[in-house]
């Protein structure tokens, strides 16, 4: 049976929705994937030439980003891709670590904790980290699902909310949207144990052991994070 050829995105200028909101939703997508690197210039005639819009439309969208944080307008230089905020991004890890660890010491003390829930997570991070062409945003969302699982279960109420408050600022969504943390297969296999321990340790009902656990975790992913980003300097 013959294959189905790729189709290409329908040209925004051609879709009866909002350009401008969807062109951000597309110029962001570019940011968080990398495409777009910090400091890149963001011309508009040639976004309004690649999309099929006018450089009205462009305008706005840029403007758009600018109020999220993931755009800047340089004067007399035009719109560029915003630097990262990279002491905005260790003060944010410093947050996540102290909430992640009540979320996990919480649990520890919790008998009807989601432990098979979160051993069935820790299991397929260990699967993915075993094999070295596991794609890193693979890895970080089973993370992800494994911080949401301890978060949710932690019975405290506040700490959802603040968890997903800080996962919409726009310094953190681009580090989780490009998973920098494991980008590495090595980073992938040492979260994966990391995990295990966090696993372990609240199955066993360990509170101060899943507490330094979690503390743990973030400081290696908050390293790997450090070591990229120098690395892009």
């Amino acid at each position: 049976m013959p294959s189905t050829p790729s189709r290409k995105p329908i040209p925004l200028g051609k879709t009866v929705k909002s350009l401008p909101d969807l062109l951000a939703e597309r110029i962001l997508e570019d940011i968080m994937s990398g495409r777009l690197p910090a400091g890149e210039r963001l011309k508009e005639f040639a976004l309004a030439d690649e999309h099929a819009v006018s450089r009205a439309t462009v305008r706005e969208a840029l403007i758009a980003l600018a109020k999220l944080g993931y755009v800047e307008q340089v004067p007399r230089f035009g719109a560029r891709v915003a630097p990262f905020a990279k002491d905005d991004v260790f003060h944010l890890y410093e947050i996540r670590t102290a909430l992640l660890a009540i979320a996990a010491r919480n649990c520890a003390l919790d008998p009807a904790a989601p432990r098979e829930e979160l051993a069935a997570l820790t299991a397929e991070m260990e699967r993915l980290a075993t094999d070295p062409d596991t794609p890193a945003q693979a890895f970080s969302e089973r993370s992800i699902a494994a911080q949401t699982l301890l978060v949710k279960a932690s019975g405290n109420g506040r700490l959802p909310a603040l968890y997903e408050h800080l996962s919409e600022i726009s310094s953190w969504r681009m580090i989780r949207g490009r998973a920098t943390s494991f980008l590495k297969a090595e980073r992938r296999r040492e979260a994966a144990r990391d995990w295990r321990v966090i696993e372990q340790a609240i199955r066993a009902g360990d509170a101060d052991a899943a507490e330094a656990a979690a503390k743990r975790l973030f400081a290696h992913s908050s390293a790997a994070v450090r070591a990229e980003l120098q690395g892009t300097e």
